[in-house]
């Protein structure tokens, strides 16, 4: 009876390990929508920011963060709470994604296959390659936050920073991405040095926190990954 009694507990915790991390357990082509889901909003690549925006006066008008154009949402939000005064201002709620890693690429073809946008059969087809840079991107329902913003602006005023050596990586570019019809935000594309993040010179066996910090206009954004939970079954996954 005890022994079944360990065994029962052992599936269990099997099971949780299982459902806790797919990018370590399973193959991402048996990846279900909720495992995509995790991996593109809150993982350890997938960061949930939320800022000020501009002045509103009606309440529950926000639009809650999206995955992006093409992925599920995490999880929308409403404002139930009374009218806002004219000088309060919006909450908006961002996502920071390390896109170059495997598992992001994985994560998004997956989607497309679930979506019925891509067949099973060409999965391989259609995943991204690996990129000679590390991209973070930023994503919401509403970007209208970074309209009067430029490239050059977003590029003098981000930076990755390593915690313990204070080391800042600026950005070897900025790009807008922008939706069909030219006008409106899709995200923005931040591209880093690979090399200055997985050179063994540069990060100490613990130097392991690193945050991105963007100023966007008067408002700082803030993103912090930890290097040692980057990693897949294959390594460190940048």
């Amino acid at each position: 009876m005890r022994r079944s009694c360990v065994v029962a507990v052992a599936l269990c915790l099997a099971i949780d390990l299982w459902a806790g991390d797919p990018w370590k357990q399973k193959s991402y082509k048996v990846w279900n929508q909720n495992d995509v889901r995790k991996i593109l909003n809150q993982s350890p690549w997938a960061k949930r920011i939320e800022v000020e925006g501009g002045p509103t006066k009606h309440a529950g008008m926000e639009s809650p963060e999206n995955g992006g154009a093409s992925e599920s949402a995490a999880g929308e939000e409403s404002d139930e709470g009374g009218g806002r005064e004219e000088n309060d201002r919006a909450r908006m709620t961002f996502v920071v994604r390390w896109v170059s890693s495997r598992t992001m690429r994985q994560a998004w073809v997956r989607g497309e296959v679930l979506q019925q946008r891509i067949s099973e059969s060409d999965t391989d087809k259609f995943l991204p390659p690996p990129s000679d840079d590390s991209q973070l991107l930023i994503v919401g329902r509403d970007m209208s936050f970074f309209t009067k913003l430029d490239e050059a602006t977003l590029r003098a005023r981000s930076f990755l920073l390593l915690i313990k050596s204070k080391q800042r990586i600026g950005p070897s570019a900025v790009q807008i991405v922008r939706l069909p019809d030219g006008k409106g935000i899709k995200g923005i594309l931040f591209r880093f040095p690979n090399e200055l993040l997985v050179r063994p010179s540069t990060l100490s066996i613990d130097d392991n926190d690193l945050k991105f910090v963007s100023q966007a206009g008067t408002t700082q954004i803030k993103a912090s990954f930890d290097l040692q939970k980057m990693v897949d079954n294959e390594g460190m996954d940048l």
